[in-house]
């Protein structure tokens, strides 16, 4: 241990993020495999997955694509079809699966009506799974958050992107001091502009998360399916650019075990790039 410090202290500054990045990656990736080796008899499996169950946001923050593409304004909203996002739970059911769900992409998730009952089958189908949503909190009311507690959501992100604290989430805050503390599911934090990714290269941003680290660990981390089933490299790709299989059609553990996903998976983690979005996303193209 004396050896390891001694070695770093004699790397630059500049390089010592990228080095803890690594070493501590590596060490989440073996503990990883050992849970997932458990659960579900295999390595390099996944603990999250987002679901975009709705495109439509209603912000158009500088730092996200929305900002850009009309992709995410009202009148071209998209809903994931019901009878896919039943059949995801579903075959996550047969699995066992016990991560976490995310029920949000570029889209709020305040805007689409049918939430409640989204968690409500998620909560029934994956009993040991955690449900999570993030919000930008504008629309979310005292009636709204009651009705996401009832229905037995684990987290609400709450993530605020102005200067202050929007009214209606005071409000619910003010609600939770008379509750008991159980019922606080709110994980609230501002906006750190430093934490923010390009996006696959869409952004241009004064700095990135990606500047001291080109390294990206997010198709590795977690699922992302677009709203029309598709799964999609990761959550950073706005214009599903890579698509490995349709939920509509194929089950997601025959999408997974393509040798062609599993490839660009492997090499992503030792730091190699094939894809256009990726080596945007990491910074070694402009």
């Amino acid at each position: 241990m004396l050896l390891k410090k001694k070695l770093y202290s004699l790397v630059p500054k500049k390089h010592r993020r990228k080095i803890k990045f690594i070493y501590y990656g590596k060490i989440l990736h073996f503990l990883y495999n050992l849970k997932h080796q458990f659960y579900y008899n295999q390595k390099d499996f996944f603990d999250v997955i987002a679901l975009e169950t709705t495109t439509y946001c209603n912000l158009r923050c500088k730092f996200c694509p929305n900002s850009i593409y009309d992709r995410g304004i009202l009148k071209n909203k998209k809903l994931m079809d019901i009878k896919i996002f039943k059949k995801i739970i579903d075959e996550l059911s047969e699995i066992n699966y016990r991560g976490r769900v995310l029920l949000f992409s570029y889209g709020e998730p305040l805007t689409d009506t049918r939430l409640p009952d989204l968690i409500s089958y998620c909560k029934q189908k994956l009993s040991k799974a955690k449900v999570e949503i993030n919000s930008n909190g504008i629309l979310l009311t005292v009636q709204k958050y009651k009705t996401l507690i009832d229905r037995e959501i684990d987290k609400v992100c709450i993530t605020q992107y102005g200067k202050q604290m929007p009214p209606n989430t005071k409000k619910v805050f003010e609600y939770l001091k008379t509750r008991p503390k159980k019922e606080n599911k709110i994980h609230y934090r501002v906006l750190n502009e430093m934490e923010l990714s390009n996006r696959g290269g869409e952004i241009e941003l004064n700095s990135s998360v990606n500047d001291e680290v080109p390294i990206c660990l997010y198709p590795t981390q977690a699922l992302t399916i677009d709203y029309a089933g598709n799964l999609i490299l990761c959550c950073n790709d706005y214009h599903s650019s890579a698509k490995f299989g349709n939920l509509k059609n194929k089950k997601l553990l025959e999408i997974l075990g393509k040798s062609n996903y599993k490839k660009i998976l492997k090499r992503i983690k030792k730091g190699i790039y094939d894809l256009e979005i990726c080596k945007k996303c990491v910074g070694i193209k402009r």
